[in-house]
């Protein structure tokens, strides 16, 4: 996979690359959370404080766990893609 080039300087290339990586993160799990609040929302489902009160399964603290592994690597792995 070719690694996009922004700027001149590679350090910057690389801040450049993290934020945009983080952004498209960002975006990406606001857009979800809100559809999915919506639909819980309509369906009486969910509360505000439904969610602010959750406590994760073991399950599920293993799926966080992994994905919050594999956005720090992706983000901030971006310095390694090309050097």
């Amino acid at each position: 996979m070719e690694v996009p080039k922004y700027l001149e300087n590679a350090t910057t290339d690389d801040l450049v690359r993290m934020i945009a990586g983080l952004a498209e993160e960002l975006w990406v799990t606001k857009d979800r959370l809100l559809v999915l609040e919506e639909i819980l929302a309509g369906k009486d489902l969910l509360s505000d404080s439904t969610v602010d009160e959750h406590l994760p399964s073991e399950q599920l603290q293993k799926v966080l766990q992994r994905e919050r592994t594999r956005l720090i690597k992706r983000v901030f792995g971006a310095p390694e893609m090309d050097h």
